[in-house]
């Protein structure tokens, strides 16, 4: 917690993906995570790389290489390939600042873009909630 109480920023993104019925995917958290471990959450959040395509200088920039991020990491996490979920299906929501210890050694202080999309899925029936 010592660099998140210095006032340090990180990027990140959050996904929020629903079905054709409005569900909304939830995973959990693996245990082995130092960060909120076996917590359930949104589909997919994590944090663009510092690589090409992935960063930007502008806010749209940002946006756009949080996208692609995203991109990277439902196929990673998820297996959802990133023709599944084209960039031009991301509807940016909003950015917020974002910080949360999880247990009082780790815990996160980022600038989060978030976006939510639909996908045709029928995989991880039993995640799925009605919202």
């Amino acid at each position: 917690m010592t660099n998140i109480d210095k006032g340090l920023l990180h990027r990140a993104f959050s996904v929020f993906l629903f079905d054709d019925q409005n569900r909304l995917l939830l995973q959990q958290r693996a245990e082995e995570k130092i960060t909120f471990a076996d917590m359930w959450t949104n589909t997919c959040c994590s944090h663009p790389l510092n690589i090409p395509g992935e960063t930007g200088s502008t806010l749209p920039e940002s946006i756009e290489g949080a996208k692609r991020a995203a991109q990277r990491k439902l196929e990673h996490e998820l297996g959802i390939k990133p023709e599944q979920v084209p960039i031009e299906k991301f509807h940016f929501l909003t950015r917020i600042h974002y910080k949360a210890p999880s247990d009082g050694k780790w815990g996160e202080h980022e600038s989060k873009s978030s976006f939510s999309l639909a996908y045709s899925f029928s995989l991880f029936s039993a995640a799925l909630l009605p919202i």
